[in-house]
């Protein structure tokens, strides 16, 4: 039996550690356009348990997502939510430009070379996520962007 074997290969770049509840998501710093305080969440008719509502940004109405939830684990309560991260969208601009994504606390910026990350392949993967792993002593989920979105364009477009 062969024994699986993973390599990063990357050039260096600039990642936004973006903390969850249980533990967090590393995306490149450039797809997180601005961390965002709420105080109103509007809510969705008969939309899933990860879509919680939408906020208001800029003066447009956002799609408000738990990653966690979408990942297979339990939503937030919307009474707690009081920080989001807005995302680029990059799966269809006319019908998602932008999103939000529910954060716990405040993100960290990390400079990352080939030697910083490494895949975590003791933590659990969820449906949401490509990878796991570690990155300074911090061990993060990298999202399916890709399966992300498609799961929530097709809630949009169809509802």
């Amino acid at each position: 039996m062969q024994e699986s074997h993973y390599e990063l290969s990357l050039s260096p770049f600039t990642a936004m550690y973006l903390p969850l509840q249980m533990d967090g998501l590393l995306l490149p710093n450039v797809t997180v356009v601005e961390i965002f305080k709420i105080d109103n969440i509007s809510p969705l008719l008969k939309s899933p348990e990860w879509l919680i509502g939408s906020i208001s940004w800029r003066g447009e109405a956002l799609p408000l997502i738990s990653f966690e939830a979408l990942n297979g684990a339990a939503t937030v309560d919307p009474k707690t939510i009081s920080r989001v991260a807005i995302i680029n969208g990059t799966a269809d601009n006319s019908h998602l430009p932008y999103y939000a994504v529910v954060i716990s606390d405040t993100p960290s910026l990390h400079d990352i070379g080939e030697d910083d990350i490494e895949l975590c392949e003791g933590r659990p993967r969820g449906r949401a996520e490509a990878m796991s792993v570690r990155v300074n002593k911090l061990i993060a989920g990298v999202p399916n962007i890709e399966w992300v979105e498609q799961h929530l364009l097709a809630y949009i477009l169809h509802s």
